[in-house]
């Protein structure tokens, strides 16, 4: 039976419909309103989409080298080169396109799916199989902030934006969840910046992790179309264009570097975000990762 003819799936429609009608005069409730539609209508998306077992999510709090990634699993698991108009044709970010209202695209296996949501959003069953790219937090509130002010506010305010995103905590308990790991997923942890410095090695162990035969030409060519010049290049393949004129299109591949945090944020910023690390992520880090350290 076609999917969209099952009751359940026809059920959640009805429900997202009449959450839509509510909303509109309630503005005050609106936002909730919508977000329990907009999780009624991913949950109708994921229904068609389905699970299998040789999916490869590829997880992160934004920007943490989510589209690089993408790229290096494309260019491992095809010999699609650039072949498509943007990123999300080939990996998609399911969660975006459901929200979008887009229909999901049927992929070949193995499928490459991109996400950031929080880890207690996958059931413990979830089929297939997780990268996980672990940012500094220093460098990703300022690639944060700096994405922030060229799509959606040309006036944000740099130490307010990463005073909230260190006072928030968000960030150290997203990758906690992750991190700890607690419904066992088949998880690869990657330090971004190993994934900068040591891409080569970096790529081993995630063709290793994913089972995936990839000749020594595919993973030469992840290595050139993942650069930075090369994304660069080609950026309307990975970033969105902004509605406004006055928003910036063409810092979506920005620096692709690490080591910001420690130049852009005070002291007092620095102090705190290490407070809060070592008390919410030290101990489990040093688990995953080792010793190394930052």
């Amino acid at each position: 039976m076609n999917i969209k003819d099952s009751t359940e799936y026809k059920g959640l429609g009805v429900l997202f419909e009449i959450l839509l009608r509510i909303s509109r005069p309630f503005r005050v409730v609106s936002k909730k309103i919508s977000r329990a539609a907009d999780r009624l209508k991913f949950m109708q998306y994921k229904m068609i989409f389905g699970e299998r077992d040789e999916d490869i999510y590829v997880v992160t709090h934004p920007k943490s080298g989510t589209t690089l990634t993408q790229m290096i699993l494309y260019q491992l698991t095809t010999e699609g080169g650039l072949d498509f108009d943007h990123i999300y044709d080939v990996s998609p970010w399911i969660r975006n396109a459901s929200f979008r209202r887009q229909d999901p695209i049927d992929l070949p296996s193995p499928r490459i799916i991109k996400s950031h949501d929080n880890y207690e959003e996958f059931d413990k069953k979830t089929k297939g199989r997780f990268i996980f790219v672990y940012r500094d937090g220093m460098d990703v509130s300022v690639s944060l902030y700096h994405q922030n002010k060229n799509y959606n506010n040309k006036d944000l305010k740099f130490d307010k934006f990463v005073d909230s995103f260190i006072k928030s905590k968000s960030w150290f308990k997203y990758s906690k969840s992750w991190l700890k790991n607690k419904n066992k997923f088949p998880i690869l942890y990657i330090r971004y910046e190993d994934l900068i410095e040591k891409k080569e090695n970096e790529i081993q162990r995630i063709i290793e992790f994913c089972n995936i035969k990839s000749s020594e030409d595919q993973i030469q060519r992840a290595l050139h179309l993942s650069s930075f010049e090369t994304m660069k290049m080609h950026e309307d393949k990975f970033g969105n264009q902004p509605k406004e004129k006055h928003q910036v299109f063409n810092q979506f591949i920005r620096e692709g570097k690490s080591g910001e945090g420690k130049v852009a944020l005070s002291d007092n910023q620095q102090n705190l975000y290490k407070k809060h690390h070592k008390k919410i992520l030290e101990p489990i880090e040093s688990t995953v990762f080792g010793n190394c350290t930052r």
